[in-house]
Parts: structure tokens; C-alpha cells; sequence
């Protein structure tokens, strides 16, 4: 089962702001790419940042927990025991590359406007097993063989706007 999160003003002016101080942090410490196969002016390192920044905030939020941009924190979970990757694409997949910690799982989301999609998850070897390897030292899964939400180690808090998404009601 998918989750759609939805965030209000304040929680997306948050979360923005948190993935801004994330990406200035970066620049002061003259972080570079994990991505070297990508040259730098296509990273779209303050896009990443923001989006991916909104994409955990609508995770922590369906876990109810609180979130916390990890600011200069790049080896810690992104929420809880929990690493999030979000995208804006119309077809999103989930990557895991070669540096990535294998026994992590990893949540899939995708953004619109001040929704978030959680489409599932999987454990990283996992990815790298079932997916395939979009270019050197990354593998890519689609959303079909992802695990469900609900099947996730953790107890989703519903409420008007963490909603089952993709779920058929049966008429009474």
C-alpha cells in the first residue's frame, strides 16, 4: 500500500528550509558528489536538497515522528532507522549506488505541489538484487517490486492527511 502525505504552508516552508541549510552546509564544507558520473551543473544540488528535504518531512510525518534535517550530518539516517529518497519524476524509481549501506532500507517517494507519495520500500542488497544497473555502480527499481508501507517495521499514523492511497473501498 502507498501512503499520500499532505503538507500544510508551515510544514513545506520547514522542510524547504531545512534542505536550504542543508545545501549551505555543504558549500561551506566544500562537500563533493557522490554522484561523479554526473557533471556538476546537471546535480541540481538545491533542487535535490529541498525536494529531498520535503519527500523525509512527509515520511517522518506518516511515522509520526519528528523530523530533523541532519545538517552536516551526512552518515545519518534520514528518519529514524530509515533513508528517504524522493523525486519529482512522473515515473520515479528507487536507486541504490555502490556507496550506499546495504542494509538499510530505503523509502521511495515522489513530490507534487505539497503532496508526497510513499510508494514502498526496500532493503538496499535488495535493490541491487531485483534492479538493474542503470550505469556504473547503480541499480534502479521501479515501483511495482517495492514492499508495501504497511509492511514496513513501523506504525503509520492515518489521519486526514496521511491517507492509504491507491486502495479500492468495497461498497456495503
Amino acid at each position: 500500500m502507498k501512503i499520500l502525505v499532505t503538507l500544510n504552508e508551515d510544514q513545506l516552508e520547514a522542510a524547504a528550509i531545512g534542505g536550504v541549510r542543508r545545501r549551505i552546509n555543504g558549500l561551506v564544507k566544500n562537500r563533493k558528489s557522490t554522484h561523479p558520473e554526473t557533471p556538476d551543473h546537471e546535480q541540481n544540488w538545491w533542487e535535490s536538497h529541498v525536494v529531498g528535504a520535503i519527500g523525509e518531512f512527509a515520511v517522518a510525518k506518516a511515522l509520526g515522528e519528528v523530523w530533523r534535517p541532519t545538517i552536516g550530518q551526512v552518515n545519518q539516517k534520514d528518519v529514524g532507522d530509515f533513508e528517504v529518497r524522493t523525486t519529482q519524476l512522473p515515473e520515479p524509481v528507487l536507486r541504490y549506488r555502490s556507496h550506499n549501506d546495504p542494509s538499510s532500507i530505503y523509502i521511495l517517494c515522489s513530490y507534487r505541489g505539497n503532496q508526497v507519495l510513499i510508494h514502498g520500500w526496500l532493503p538496499g542488497h535488495t535493490v541491487k538484487a531485483l534492479g538493474y544497473e542503470a550505469y556504473e555502480n547503480c541499480w534502479v527499481t521501479g515501483v511495482d517490486q517495492l514492499y508495501s508501507m504497511t509492511d514496513l517495521n513501523a506504525e503509520i499514523q492515518w489521519s486526514d492527511t496521511v491517507k492509504p492511497y491507491g486502495v479500492k473501498r468495497c461498497s456495503q
